[in-house]
This record gives structure tokens, C-alpha cells and sequence, in this order.
């Protein structure tokens, strides 16, 4: 999902930015592989601590009730959360599609792990522009009528650029720098700790947790996630699917200019599903809305069997058609 920065100002201008989340990953090329797991394993066993002495009866002063376990499981959350930002990518993903598991994971660490979603921070746009140039072989002054250097949004993946190009408004999706030797360090340890859970989770809850499984699904989509040409060809599959469908509109992708890191896409500006005041404000019919999203839904699983698994935004544009932008289609 495509997060909005906070407006901070500079010069007399509002930019927007992100809150960095102050962790080392994104100057991954300085520190070691053995840095980075020290890093993963120090992140891991403090967590399990914590959560061990959580349990534990003597931990809490004037004996334990229902309060102050919620509040310990709260406060432990949110250092969850804090820790993941850190860790960047690979932890951000992950904590994103366990914000969903509420069979797994107590509604405290959900709540937490759901706002991921909203405090990814940006990369440098010089980097961005480096990027962009040497993987469609160009300046961006020569490729793009207009180039907007700083990002409109950003993902644990990438981030994304407005611009215009021959006449047409486009967003220019920008892979983060080392994601692939980042990935590979990373679910190399994650292998190890989801081994470890399946032999000693207890599943006193009685849930019947594979933590193997579980892994192998997340990594499987992480490294598919990090090759844009494979999203641009999940959204044209997309949109040949609900080509009949004039309330779904998909953003047309520009082939031309997209390669595994960089993606080129129509621009489509949309509001989130959940912003209900200015939905209201711009009069749709939210009766409407929710019949279009549960119709398109149902479509997606029973009739083609392809679905988009994070449905960001929904988009008005006139009285009568609900337009809805995806930013990654991609199947069960």
C-alpha cells in the first residue's frame, strides 16, 4: 500500500515528508551481513523476552489483572511496531500481511502492525532519479516533459513520483536501492526463526499455526514484489478481466518506460475507501460504493480466480461511475 507523507514546511512551500524510522537498512551496503543478523536476532530474542516476562505472574507489581496485561501487551506492541520501522523493508512487509491475521495474533499487536501502512519514510529523491535514469537509460529531463522530485507517497518497497510524459499525467513507481541482497539476508534468518517457532509454539490459544508455511508464502510474494514488470503485468491481466465493468478503472501501464524497478503508470488520483468525510463531501452515494466493491470482489474470487489482495483506494470521479485503483494486482 501507497502511504501519504505529513506536510512539513519548507521555504514557504508545504513538502511532503515522512517520519524516518531511524534504522540502519537504508544504508545497507555500509554495515556487514553479519551486522544485519546480530541486528534480526537482537530484534528477535528481545521481543520473545518481553513477551515471556509479560506471562510471568511476579513481573507485575500488585499482582496481575485483565488491565494490566492489556497494557503490557499495548505497550508491547507498539515497540513491535517501532522495531519493524526500523528493520525496513523485509519487516515492514511481513508486519503489513500479519496486521490481517487476527487468528494469529492478539487485536493489540494488530491495531499496531495495521498502521505500518502509514509511517514509511522515503528515500533520498536523488537516489530515486539515479535509478530511474540508468534503468531507462536517460535523463529524466530527456525522457519526462516534467519530473516531480519529490516523492507524492511511499512504500516499504518504493516510492512513487508524479510527471508528465508526451502530454500525459504518469506516477513512476521507484524500487528502494539493494532490496534484493536485503531480502536475501533477511528471510535467510526469518527460515531459521519460523523453524524454531514450529518446533516450540506451544498453541496453547489452540490455533494450528504451520510458522514454515507461513514463511514460505511470505517470501515467495516479497521476491515477486520486488520485480516491477511482473505488477505491470498482474494490472493488464486486471484490467482485461473488468474491461466490461465501467465502474473499475485500472491505471494503464507505459511499457515503454517500466523495467523490474521502475515502473510507469497512468496517473490516477483516488481516496482511500475509509476517508468517509470527503467522500461525503464529494456527494458519492456510499450505499453504492460498498454494493460496487463488494460486486468487484466477488468477481475477483469466483470468477477469475485472480484478486487483489490490498484494494487501497477508491476513487470518485462523477456522478454516476466509482473508480477504484489497485497499485498491485497479483494472484492467490
Amino acid at each position: 500500500m501507497i502511504s501519504q507523507f505529513k506536510g512539513k514546511e519548507r521555504g514557504g512551500t508545504i513538502i511532503l515528508v515522512s517520519v524516518a524510522p531511524g534504522g540502519r537498512w537504508s544504508r545497507f551496503k555500509t554495515y556487514s551481513t553479519i551486522q544485519r543478523t546480530l541486528e534480526i536476532w537482537g530484534f528477535v530474542l528481545t521481543f520473545f523476552f518481553k513477551a515471556w516476562l509479560n506471562s510471568q505472574k511476579f513481573s507485575y507489581r500488585g499482582g496481575v489483572t485483565e488491565e494490566k496485561k492489556v497494557a503490557r501487551r499495548k505497550a508491547l506492541a507498539k515497540w513491535l511496531k517501532e522495531s519493524i520501522l526500523r528493520l525496513g523493508p523485509t519487516f515492514i512487509k511481513i508486519g503489513q500481511q500479519f496486521s490481517t491475521r487476527v487468528d494469529i495474533l492478539a487485536q493489540e499487536y494488530v491495531d499496531q502492525l495495521s498502521e505500518l501502512q502509514d509511517q514509511v519514510p522515503p528515500f533520498p529523491s536523488e537516489t530515486a532519479v539515479s535509478i530511474v535514469e540508468e534503468e531507462l537509460g536517460a535523463p529524466v529531463d530527456d525522457i519526462f516533459d516534467q519530473f516531480d522530485y519529490e516523492p507524492i507517497a511511499a512504500a516499504s518497497l518504493g516510492q512513487v513520483h508524479r510527471a508528465r510524459l508526451k502530454g500525459q499525467e504518469v506516477v513512476i513507481k521507484v524500487q528502494r536501492p539493494g532490496l534484493k541482497d536485503l531480502f536475501d539476508i533477511d528471510l535467510k534468518n526469518l527460515r531459521v526463526i519460523a523453524e524454531y517457532l514450529q518446533k516450540f509454539d506451544p498453541k496453547s490459544d489452540g490455533a494450528k499455526r504451520d510458522w514454515v508455511a507461513i514463511y514460505d508464502e511470505c517470501a515467495s510474494v516479497l521476491y515477486q514484489e520486488i520485480d516491477y514488470t511482473k505488477e505491470a503485468a498482474n494490472a493488464e491481466l486486471f484490467a482485461s478481466n473488468f474491461k466490461k465493468m465501467d465502474y473499475v478503472k485500472v491505471p494503464r501501464i507505459n511499457w515503454e518506460y517500466t523495467t523490474p524497478q521502475v515502473l510507469t503508470m497512468e496517473y490516477v488520483p483516488g481516496i482511500k475507501i475509509n476517508k468517509i468525510q470527503a467522500l461525503d463531501q464529494l456527494g458519492v452515494d456510499r450505499k453504492r460504493l460498498g454494493r460496487y466493491a463488494v460486486e468487484s470482489y466477488l468477481e475477483q474470487i469466483l470468477s477469475h480466480g485472480f484478486f487483489h489482495a490490498d484494494p487501497c483506494i477508491i476513487g470518485y470521479f462523477d456522478a454516476d461511475r466509482i473508480q477504484s485503483f489497485f497499485d498491485m494486482p497479483f494472484p492467490p
